[in-house]
């Protein structure tokens, strides 16, 4: 499976320096994005192989601070980064062992939560607005990567659920015979964590020519659907077209622990969820979980917490407590992978092909480096080790 990836950060403005460690021309097949112990900048990890004989093939950092956001796309040979504290969509490439910065535009606003891709040439990028008047607005840009330039932008008002719950969060989008599909939900500021969501998840289709919204439809069954998918996956579309998707009402995200999360199924060509599909993973399992990867074979791996093992939010991401399971779309059958136990949230972090599932896992051993699990056999074994500098994992991808 040859899925497209996001990339790294920069906590410089829509200025982004990288300095080569090394000079000479490198053809790499992943890149690995790193935290660094010693607070030196975070860096982009290029290797040939995942294998636990390979060896780097050079290490580039990304900034001269510690990095604060993760915003990046990559396609075709090029990165994207779309920063939500300058609301500048750069353009970047590279060249032998350096990253340069091609071009960049200017967006009206920062907040954009989810991207998904027209076609090769055209991202549709999609925010929310917070305005005093307490309308749910949402916010469309449709970029031509090749020109880098605002094609289009509209702006689409959704009705918020109730004076309680009105401000938006737009987690998926999904473009669909000329209708666009957005999947959202509504929160408001709560205490300790700052916000809690609203008991109830809308999808939304509009036309892309009129940009009239046509239908909303509601769900129940649990809420928060996707996420800031700039930094984590969850959704994709299998061999058939059809298009899964998870919801994460869980402390990390939604923050509304008393409902499941969820993976749900829109069938190809459709505008409405199925409402006899539902996976209803919390159910399975006990826990909430965060982040969904096709593995192909109608199966999907999924990143579990473990609320026996943690506080609060307040230790949530530097607790080892994450696990990694195999969730079977046509039976619902969850299956845990016995991979090390994992830190830290949001992480894009898991790759496969036709044979392994490799994940990046950051273990209480302090040993950093990639895991595989085989398919058929079921059997996990070790991949690259990560330089021992290394302090957390955020990125696995796949360059080609």
């Amino acid at each position: 499976m040859r899925r497209l990836i996001l990339l790294l950060y920069s906590i410089s403005t829509f200025l982004f320096s990288c300095n080569p460690t090394v000079e000479k021309n490198i053809d790499p097949n992943f890149v690995l994005c790193l935290f660094n112990k010693d607070e030196s900048p975070t860096s982009f990890l290029l290797v040939e192989r995942l294998d636990e004989d390979e060896n780097a093939s050079v290490q580039i950092p990304l900034s001269t601070a510690r990095i604060r956001e993760r915003e990046y796309i990559q396609k075709n040979g090029f990165f994207y980064r779309l920063s939500n504290s300058t609301s500048v969509f750069t353009k970047y490439q590279l060249r032998g062992s350096s990253l340069v910065l091609l071009d960049s535009l200017h967006l009206r606003n920062p907040n954009v939560e989810t991207v998904s891709w027209k076609d090769d040439e055209n991202l549709l990028a999609v925010c929310r607005e917070d305005i005093a008047e307490q309308k749910s607005q949402a916010r469309v840009y449709q970029i031509n990567v090749k020109e880098m330039k605002i094609v289009r932008e509209d702006t689409i008002i959704l009705p918020h659920a109730t004076d309680e719950f009105w401000a938006l969060h737009v987690g998926l989008v999904d473009f669909e015979k000329d209708d666009l599909w957005l999947a959202y939900s509504f929160f408001k500021s709560k205490g300790k964590y700052g916000y809690t969501t609203s008991d109830t998840t809308y999808y939304a289709t509009i036309n892309y020519d009129s940009f009239q919204l046509k239908t909303i439809q509601k769900e129940t069954r649990s809420t928060y659907p996707g996420g800031f998918n700039l930094i984590q996956s969850y959704s994709f579309k299998d061999e058939k077209g059809d298009y899964y998707f998870m919801t994460n009402p869980g402390i990390a995200l939604g923050n509304n622990v008393k409902l499941p999360t969820a993976i749900f199924r829109k069938k190809k060509g459709q505008h409405l969820v199925d409402q006899e599909y539902m996976i209803n993973i919390s159910a399975s399992i006990g826990n909430h979980a965060y982040g969904m990867w096709y593995v192909g074979d109608s199966k999907a791996v999924i990143r579990n917490e473990q609320k026996q093992l943690y506080t609060d939010f307040s230790d949530f991401h530097s607790v080892y407590q994450f696990e990694y399971r195999l969730v079977d779309l046509k039976t619902g059958v969850i299956e845990k992978i016995d991979f090390p136990l994992d830190k830290g949230t949001q992480k894009e972090n898991v790759w496969s092909d036709d044979h392994y599932i490799y994940a990046a896992i950051d273990d209480a051993n302090d040993e950093h480096r990639v895991w595989k699990y085989n398919l058929h056999t079921k059997e996990v074994s070790k991949g690259i080790e990560l330089p021992n500098t290394t302090n957390y994992t955020v990125r696995l991808d796949y360059l080609k």
